[in-house]
């Protein structure tokens, strides 16, 4: 697997200009990723997670597959291409870049609120503090996972802490939600 991922990193290096479709090992590659958006359809766990690190390693190889993916009616099956979608940067595939953008951003108004924190996350840690006020939403979520993984992005991506604490009295939980909506209102007004 290692060799694989070394593969497809290098392939990605070596034809950096030149379209992904019309790269000599894109036929394989895409057979590959095609089998792991298969697996990824019905596995858990640790499996799983492998191979949505796989699907990373592929890089702007697996965008086209995994964007389809994010479209899939299972709630679980978006976040995860949410997830891996968010991994991959290359500042010489601009078009590739461009999907990823969009298909996050749509992500934003899914009704499925751990895809819309997958999106905004993704989104926030590739520099968007436009989608802040999502994870500050996210803030007050029914679900302490949300809430907790919602203050974690926040806090990489900001360096800032206020007290929040997802399993908090919902006044104490008010209270950093009220210390992070000022703060957000701050630093737009800093960008005037």
């Amino acid at each position: 697997m290692k060799s694989l991922k070394l593969l497809a990193a290098g392939l990605a290096v070596a034809c950096a200009s030149d379209p992904i479709s019309k790269h000599p090992a894109n036929a394989e590659i895409q057979r590959e990723v095609r089998e792991i958006v298969k697996r990824v359809r019905v596995q858990t766990g640790a499996m799983l997670y492998d191979d949505l690190k796989r699907l990373v390693a592929f890089d702007v190889f697996a965008v086209e597959q995994v964007s389809v993916l994010a479209e899939d009616p299972n709630a679980r099956l978006r976040s995860n291409a949410m997830w891996v979608l968010a991994q991959i940067r290359d500042p010489e595939r601009k078009e590739a870049m461009k999907t990823i953008d969009r298909t996050l951003r749509r992500g934003l108004k899914d009704v499925d609120p751990i895809v819309r924190f997958e999106a905004a996350s993704g989104l926030a840690s590739r520099g968007d503090w436009d989608v802040l006020p999502h994870l500050i939403d996210g803030l007050e979520d029914r679900d302490s996972a949300v809430r907790y993984r919602c203050n974690a992005q926040l806090v990489s991506t900001t360096s800032r802490d206020f007290g929040y604490s997802a399993d908090a009295s919902v006044e104490q939980r008010q209270t950093a939600v009220e210390r992070w909506r000022s703060f957000y209102a701050d630093w737009r007004k800093s960008r005037s």
